[in-house]
């Protein structure tokens, strides 16, 4: 007669779990960090390192909504799909993971919330989903756990994957048997993906997490405008600014900065005296001149033209600096639409705005805008990027009776940046606006309000909440306005000649 198997207890499957050791949530990894060790190392790396004092904490209301709707998203996923999915309480600690390991041992159809720890390689956390599976026995009984995490988003991204295969290794360690698969749930479609495949990755990935941790590997925080996540961004800019790094090379990346350090320049003021023919040496006759001649307009604190090249701004008599601001689908009733068109007359000296209540108004409010912009036969349109152009066929799309007189607005319209950027080299890490226009003497009024802060205040006024809230988005959305125009006449003054 046969061994009978020994039953696994809960208490097996915590000792599992916890491996003798206690839990630090300070020390350990969680798989939630697997955006920043894709997106952001310098994080984690500052999460370990950085002076806490430097901390500053600028997480806003739309960070806040946007986090809320994930969690409804998920939920309502859930309650669509396994209603009778069992959830974990309390929300963390070693209660939840125990209920989290009786609910698996007695076989529930679904888990939602379930705690994944697995302290022995210094990992916890919290998955989503937890299905039952009857395809593979494993120590739990003639069954065994499928793992499904739900992502509101549009498309499938690095750290989803990585994020889900954490918790499939984790769940394969406390269940005795490893899924061949898992699945991510996203709004419009779901991905399963073959665990096998990220194996090699995860390991890479706790490697690298292990050295930011112990501070091994200090790597580059992300270059401005985008800059490090909250609460690191000011702390990571100002390391920027003191270390002179060559991150503030706009055009220069990743690649051609190890070429550059490999041959001893580690800062700006290294490259200020190397010769233009040693940098071509060092990176190539394309990245060579960039470095130089961008190293040089840091060293003089002024735009240079590049070589064989004018400013030449497609000019005519009318010349209008537009911007858009738009509400994207955080907002829980309102589907994306453009709800402000700002524009500086150039001509009249006067910034006019076009403020729109609700995504049923949107055409209204490009109707008018049209009717402003009168006759398009002598009048240049200028915008930063190509965002507008594409808001616009988007508005074209939602909107048909529009498109004519928005097509011969398209053909009016001048990508400012693009003009900019082809003739001139710049003191600045890159082309954004704003990192362009501060470099040539202009600053925002508002510090604290940004694209997404701002389209909050659109929410609280189109909501009721604060009526008065629309003017700090009517500001911002002027100043961007400005800023063209004054980073457009500062260039002409200084380097450029007009061309009709």
């Amino acid at each position: 007669m046969g061994r009978q198997r020994t039953r696994t207890t809960v208490d097996d499957l915590v000792r599992r779990a916890t491996g003798g050791r206690k839990l630090n949530r300070h020390k350990l990894f969680r798989p939630s960090l697997a955006y920043y060790l894709v997106k952001d190392p310098f994080w984690i790396w500052c999460h370990y390192h950085a002076p806490k004092n430097e901390a500053v904490d600028e997480s806003t209301r739309y960070d806040e909504l946007r986090m809320r709707q994930g969690v409804e998203y998920e939920q309502a996923w859930v309650e669509a799909n396994y209603p009778d999915a069992v959830r974990i309480e309390p929300d963390f600690g070693h209660l939840a993971l125990r209920n989290t390991l009786q609910a698996m041992l007695q076989g529930a159809p679904a888990i939602y919330q379930p705690q994944l720890w697995d302290l022995e390689k210094e990992t916890y956390g919290k998955g989503d989903l937890l299905v039952r599976d009857d395809g593979h026995p494993s120590d739990l009984g003639p069954f065994h756990y499928r793992l499904i995490e739900i992502k509101k988003s549009n498309s499938l991204q690095e750290y989803h994957v990585l994020q889900a295969a954490f918790y499939n290794q984790i769940l394969g360690m406390l269940q005795g048997h490893t899924g061949a698969e898992f699945d991510v749930v996203l709004q419009e479609s779901s991905a399963t993906i073959a665990y096998l495949d990220t194996e090699a990755n995860l390991e890479q990935m706790r490697s690298l997490w292990l050295s930011l941790r112990v501070g091994e590997t200090i790597p580059e925080p992300r270059r401005p405008p985008d800059s490090t996540n909250s609460p690191w961004r000011v702390y990571g800019n100002k390391q920027i600014l003191e270390q002179k790094s060559l991150l503030l090379l706009a055009g220069i990346q990743k690649k051609e900065r190890d070429k550059l350090r490999a041959a001893g320049i580690q800062s700006l003021h290294q490259l200020w005296d190397r010769h233009s023919e040693d940098l071509c040496d060092i990176l190539g006759d394309h990245y060579g001149p960039i470095a130089y001649f961008v190293g040089q307009a840091y060293k003089t604190g002024e735009p240079l033209l590049k070589p064989g090249c004018q400013l030449e701004v497609p000019r005519a008599k009318r010349l209008i600096y537009f911007d858009f601001e738009t509400s994207n689908a955080v907002h829980p009733t309102e589907p994306p639409h453009t709800y402000l068109i700002g524009c500086y007359d150039g001509n009249r000296d006067q910034y006019v705005k076009f403020l729109a209540r609700g995504a049923e108004d949107e055409a209204r409010i490009f109707e008018d805008f049209l009717d402003y912009a009168g006759d398009l036969n002598d009048t240049k349109f200028y915008h930063w990027t190509d965002f507008e152009i594409r808001q616009m066929r988007a508005v074209i799309h939602r909107w048909p009776m529009l498109a004519g007189r928005l097509e011969r607005l398209i053909a009016c319209c001048v990508d400012l940046k693009d003009a900019i950027q082809s003739a001139v080299f710049l003191p600045v890490p890159s082309f954004s606006i704003k990192c362009v226009a501060p470099a040539l003497g202009f600053h925002w009024r508002q510090l604290d309000i940004g694209a997404y802060q701002s389209m909050v205040c659109y929410w609280d006024f189109l909501d009721g909440v604060d009526p008065s809230a629309i003017k700090k988005a009517i500001l911002y959305n002027e100043d961007d306005c400005l800023a063209m125009w004054h980073v457009d006449i500062a260039l002409q003054k200084r380097l450029g000649r007009s061309s009709s």
